[in-house]
């Protein structure tokens, strides 16, 4: 029984898979990372697995929670039939590495994979596995902040996304969108121009991903938890 940790920058996200299927998953703020023991110990877990873009001291947290020893994921050169062309692997986020090699299970054809939370990541890999790189955008509510922070009349509470915004909050919220589904759509056409082939589909997963999903022009399918089922691959494999 293993039990698959994803700290992002903003929460903690975790599931308990028995070999056949989820018993239990959860989530969790990083203030609330002590909680998780007692919840963890219900479960006879034989290993831990847990990808983290977080402060390092949320990952001690989650180790020292663990009711076994937790083995952390990281990026690398390669994995199955995945080549990862970043030029230096080490570098990158542990969670957009899974999130291809999820989405690679998932569909074996050109993909962008685009993980929607406190930041966007947007990744394009090729139907031959190859993972060419990807982008990194300020994500929804930090796009949001910002210019409320640094603007002087923009601190306000965003409306709704339409195509045509005639008021300041639509304004704020249909620009964000847009800039997000744009960065999106940019890499779709990009990945589409390397391969030569059309049309591309987006896997979209995180916790704007159904805000960004109606305003993405192609084929475009919601994901939930894909750091998750990357974190479970490699523990199935290795």
């Amino acid at each position: 029984m293993k039990l698959l940790i994803d700290a992002g920058n903003s929460r903690v996200k975790w599931a308990v898979h028995d070999g056949r299927g989820w018993l239990v998953r959860g989530a969790v703020e990083h203030g609330e990372i002590a909680g998780l023991a007692e919840a963890w110990r219900q479960w006879p877990i034989t290993a831990a697995w847990g990808a983290s873009v977080a402060r390092e001291e949320v990952a001690k947290a989650l180790a020292a929670a663990a009711p076994c020893p937790l083995r952390w994921v990281r990026a690398e050169a390669g994995f199955g039939d995945v080549r990862n062309a970043y030029r230096n692997p080490a570098e990158q986020g542990a969670d957009r590495w899974l999130a291809v090699l999820a989405a690679r299970q998932l569909h074996q054809g050109d993909v962008i994979v685009a993980c929607a939370g406190t930041a966007l990541t947007v990744e394009a890999l090729t139907a031959e596995g190859e993972y060419l790189g990807g982008l990194i955008v300020p994500g929804l509510n930090l796009m949001l902040s910002s210019l409320a922070r640094n603007t002087a009349n923009l601190d306000r509470s965003a409306g709704v996304v339409t195509p045509f915004p005639q008021g300041t909050e639509d304004a704020l919220a249909s620009g964000a969108v847009f800039a997000l589904t744009g960065a999106v759509e940019a890499q779709r056409r990009q990945l589409q121009a390397h391969t030569g082939r059309a049309p591309v589909r987006v896997l979209l997963t995180g916790g704007d991903a159904a805000s960004l999903a109606p305003w993405l022009a192609g084929p475009v399918e919601i994901v939930d938890n894909l750091v998750l089922l990357g974190l479970l691959r490699v523990a199935d494999e290795k």
